[in-house]
């Protein structure tokens, strides 16, 4: 046990000290007559075994009295010095940042839907790890910046989830909250449609572009791990800015892996182009957005993701007063005993 104040014990001490020496001499020291009523007490009394025995346990519980205090004072000497413990602990260094990056036109619902009903579970058990999101569609949105507020990710991820579970019944012809359903249509769409008359839609490469780009201190923490999580059909509909390859350069310049999710139908250049764009990265290409599949390829690219992990060694000082008040607590209730014993 350490103090994280031991000079004020110190001078407590002292004072105990101080406070022992005076009781000594003034225990050891005859008493002198002062007034009052005096009593006598004949030599033959002081030789009676029930006297000596009496004054012996009375001056013993006197010692005892000052031992107690004395105790009591070195003990609150203790507490205010604030006694801690050191330990060394193992803890866990998580050094990652994911970013969502979805491609949130009508043609990756199914995929999105699935996808983000697995990832609710994986956000749910991170544990230091920072979580952002991106959709995109004629224009990026960042939806959530970088978090470690997992309920907050998850109340977005299922606004979203329900967004597109709605759009996929209305486009099936089943019955839908159409209040609800223009809600949900509005906070999934109409940020990404900026332009969308001029420039058209499904503009992959700017999205992934945006995701790259929302990744705070890249140059300034080089070390920490970045990650992208992208989906897309790859099927480009309009004028884009940067294109799918470039938009991988950029992840590949500032050391952003992306693991991308395609879905099942896909033009074969296209998902080559998408294949061959998450590899360069240092990623993986996946596709298919059957519930069985799309739980694999989280739990796949999860897994990945996890070995990334190091584990550090952190000293921990935690405030240990528990004992020593208990022994404050015992020693006043001592005082109080042998006060009312000898009648203090």
């Amino acid at each position: 046990m350490e103090l994280r104040q031991a000079e004020i014990f110190y001078i407590i001490a002292g004072l105990c000290v101080i406070f022992f020496i005076v009781s000594f001499i003034v225990f050891k020291r005859k008493s002198k007559y002062g007034g009052g009523k005096k009593a006598v007490v004949p030599d033959y009394l002081r030789q009676i075994p029930y006297y000596k025995a009496k004054y012996t346990l009375y001056r013993f519980l006197r010692i005892v009295l000052i031992g107690v205090i004395i105790a009591s004072l070195l003990i609150t000497g203790l507490l205010a010095a604030r006694p801690y413990k050191t330990e060394s602990k193992e803890v866990p260094h998580y050094n990652r940042d994911i970013i969502l990056c979805m491609d949130i036109s009508t043609t990756v619902d199914n995929l999105n839907q699935e996808l983000i009903d697995k990832l609710i579970d994986v956000v749910e058990q991170l544990n230091g790890e920072r979580f952002g999101i991106v959709i995109f569609n004629t224009s990026p949105l960042l939806l959530c910046p970088l978090t470690n507020d997992y309920e907050y990710v998850v109340d977005i991820l299922e606004k979203v989830k329900e967004g597109l579970q709605l759009r996929i019944k209305y486009y099936d012809g089943d019955y839908v909250d159409y209040d609800r359903l223009y809600e949900l249509d509005a906070y999934i769409s109409d940020g990404t449609l900026v332009g969308n008359a001029e420039r058209g839609s499904s503009i992959i490469g700017d999205g992934l572009a945006s995701a790259c780009m929302s990744f705070p201190d890249v140059e300034e923490n080089p070390d920490r791990s970045r990650t992208i999580i992208f989906t897309t059909d790859n099927d480009l509909q309009g004028e884009e800015l940067i294109t799918l390859p470039q938009a991988g350069q950029m992840c590949k310049d500032n050391g952003i892996i992306v693991y991308g999710i395609g879905t099942e139908v896909m033009d074969p250049d296209q998902k080559q182009m998408m294949e061959d764009t998450v590899i360069f990265t240092g990623g993986e290409f996946f596709y298919g957005e059957d519930p069985v599949v799309v739980e694999g390829i989280v739990d796949d690219i999860s897994e990945q993701v996890a070995t990334l992990d190091e584990t550090h060694y952190e000293i921990i000082e935690t405030d240990v007063p528990e004992t020593p008040f208990k022994f404050l607590l015992a020693a006043i209730i001592a005082m109080i005993l042998l006060a009312f014993i000898l009648k203090v």
